[in-house]
């Protein structure tokens, strides 16, 4: 068993950073009159005041709406979605065996959230239809918060915009398993799962409402995946300080807080975009469709006429008024160990084994626990070469768990380390009931959890001078009394879908497996340890796949990705490739999902944050290296250059900008 404690160590010796988490919260005051130059970062950030109100939404203007009108809506959006219904019914599905299955399997979305889908869905319709009705006119941005709407599909707490008393919330010392009565304020709404991101900024929907992002002059934005040929091409560079520990840490506690659900078909069924834009068939497109057009001489794609690549939609979550679409978040905001223990009670408990409270595991042949198996062929990531051998995919309290060999050793770690507590409390408390072992188990994981990342992630992520003068370090004696219980702690949605996803930059193109003897070194392409954990069956392995990733630096933060996840992203094995010889690009999946949340451009970015809004690229000169800068250009600019040569840099991507950005001083 491997404590908690040597993966403190772990994490302290392998390092990267980016992003601010107070980043979240932003002022709508007018930008600071301070130099941009990165050494100024730190002072700027020190004389914001935290947390900084959100921008609110506009007014939702036009003339009086009665009842009849809102149910007219709601009632055309109900229609839309039996029209939907009747569409997947012949529409193609995705090959189990191809890149985007695996994708969308990724980010799959479970029951619960999928019919909050359908209902968001409805709502999604009922507030074009509304606008389009009332003669609302919108060319870009967000409509606004419009009436409210009293939904059978939303409780009155979750709708409560003020603060609402904690009447059903168990006065237990445990916390939920989905982040309910957290705030006592605030209980059903604030961090909880199954709700929408929280927003610092209003949308930029190309309609107000849904339509993903355009340019500022309302055409057509670039491809993202010209984006990512351009801008975001390899360039290796090793960063020495830093191992790949550090990024695997990240996505181990990025998954605790964020699972953005994914829109599918009826009956979880995945939803083929490409088949049908590629080939004009006649049936229609499905409406969730966002797929990422390659142009004919792309560098890669072109050698295996490929011209599209497969994208749906994130899942519109609910509302409880009419509006700009939102995205549903599955997980609590709470650094809470739901990864490991699951974001529900009904996930919770088919991980428990109900005996000494400790968790279900798999136990091999040579008496290692690994976690317990998942059997279903349809995850994404059994195989049936491995499944004729007895060996099975894993489960954990996030479906993600399987996503890459790293990732999953940090959920075996953790579910080993809960069993080890587990017992030594059992030791130390022998009449201890099951249910106390466990919550107290858990409680202590949690902790530890907690301590990693704050104590050793952060600090790196944020550089100690943020760290000390925002009061962010854990204390090392007495208890923290800043609790502030009117800050809404859900996730922002900028920072589940742009922000936190700096660390893919970080990735290297190989890892290593390192032996006990440190000398027999075996190199794995990235892309192979993707859905692949069937390596942790065999004795040694784990211990083997820790110590490499242990010496594998990091790459150096930059606008640069390893084709590793440009080209190979989901590519399956060799042996069973079939007619998927390639796989996906992930740049231009998060630049995609960018657009598809309506996220503003990166200069807004800038000047809610405080800073200068460039309005030319020559004022990113000092924030940006000059390469950068080119390059950016040379996508944006072709189609203004001549008419309004100011306009492009307002098309920026918030999640291309800022990747390209120089980290502050003291974070890497």
């Amino acid at each position: 068993f491997r404590s908690l404690f040597v993966m403190a160590l772990v994490i302290s010796v392998s390092y990267y950073v980016n992003h601010d988490p107070e980043d979240e919260g932003n002022s709508t005051a007018t930008p600071l009159n301070i130099s941009t130059d990165v050494t100024e970062t730190p002072n700027l950030l020190q004389l914001m005041s935290w947390p900084i109100p959100e921008k609110p939404a506009p007014d939702w203007s036009g003339d009086y709406i009665d009842p009849s009108q809102l149910e007219m809506a709601v009632g055309a959006g109900k229609a839309a979605l039996m029209a939907r219904d009747m569409l997947e019914t012949r529409t193609p599905t995705l090959s189990l065996l191809s890149p985007s299955y695996r994708h969308q399997k990724t980010v799959r979305t479970n029951a619960r959230a999928d019919q909050l889908a359908r209902a968001g869905y409805v709502m999604d319709v009922a507030t074009r239809t509304l606008v389009n009705s009332s003669g609302k006119a919108m060319t870009g941005g967000s409509v606004g918060k419009g009436p409210d709407f009293d939904a059978d599909w939303m409780s009155k707490e979750a709708c409560a915009d003020g603060p609402q008393p904690p009447f059903a919330c168990n006065p237990t010392p445990y916390r939920t398993s989905d982040g309910t009565c957290n705030n006592l304020n605030h209980p059903y709404k604030w961090g909880v799962t199954l709700r929408p991101f929280r927003r610092v900024i209003q949308p930029d929907y190309a309609d107000g409402v849904s339509a993903p992002r355009v340019s500022s002059d309302m055409g057509a934005l670039p491809s993202a995946r010209e984006v990512s040929v351009t801008v975001h091409r390899p360039l290796y560079q090793d960063d020495p300080d830093f191992t790949v520990m550090l990024a695997v840490w990240g996505q181990f506690m990025d998954h605790d807080i964020t699972a953005t659900a994914l829109s599918q078909a009826v009956g979880g069924k995945s939803i083929s975009c490409c088949k049908v834009f590629t080939s004009h068939s006649s049936v229609d497109q499905h409406p969730e469709c966002f797929p990422v057009p390659l142009a004919d001489g792309d560098p890669f794609y072109n050698q295996w006429n490929i011209s599209c690549m497969e994208f749906v939609r994130s899942a519109p979550a609910p509302s409880c008024h009419f509006g700009p679409r939102e995205q549903l978040n599955q997980a609590s905001s709470y650094l809470d160990g739901s990864v490991v223990y699951g974001p529900y009670d009904s996930v919770v408990n088919k991980l428990r084994s109900f005996q000494g409270g400790q968790l279900r595991m798999y136990t091999t042949e040579d008496g290692r626990t690994l976690l317990p198996t998942s059997t279903d062929p349809t995850d994404g990531c059994n195989q049936q070469e491995e499944a004729l051998k007895g060996q099975y995919c894993f489960e954990s309290g996030d479906p993600r768990a399987n996503e890459n060999l790293h990732l999953t050793t940090m959920h075996l770690i953790l579910a080993r380390q809960h069993n080890r507590v587990a017992q030594q409390l059992s030791q130390l408390n022998p009449v201890w009931s099951d249910e106390r072992l466990f919550q107290e188990s858990r409680r202590i994981v949690v902790a530890q959890m907690q301590h990693i990342t704050y104590n050793e992630f952060l600090p790196i992520i944020l550089g100690d001078h943020l760290m000390d003068s925002l009061e962010l370090r854990p204390k090392t004696s007495g208890y923290f009394t800043g609790y502030n219980a009117t800050v809404d702690v859900t996730v922002a949605n900028h920072f589940a879908t742009a922000a936190f996803r700096f660390a893919h930059t970080l990735l290297p193109g190989l890892a290593k497996m390192l032996g006990n003897d440190t000398s027999s070194t075996e190199y794995v392409e990235m892309h192979k340890m993707l859905f692949n954990p069937f390596r942790l069956y065999s004795p040694g392995q784990l211990d083997n796949t820790l110590r490499g990733a242990l010496n594998t630096t990091m790459q150096k933060f930059n606008p640069h990705f390893s084709n590793e996840v440009t080209e190979h992203l989901f590519e399956r094995p060799v042996a069973v490739k079939g007619p998927f010889p390639c796989g996906l690009d992930l740049v231009s999946l998060n630049i995609q999902r960018g657009r598809d949340h309506g996220l503003p451009s990166y200069p807004v970015w800038r000047e809610l944050c405080g800073l200068t809004r460039p309005a030319s690229f020559e004022d990113l000169q000092g924030v940006m290296n000059p390469d950068s800068i080119q390059h950016i250009s040379l996508i944006y600019n072709p189609w203004h250059r001549a008419l309004l040569p100011w306009r492009p840099i307002k098309c920026i991507a918030s999640e291309g900008g800022n990747v390209q950005e120089h980290p502050v001083s003291t974070a890497v």
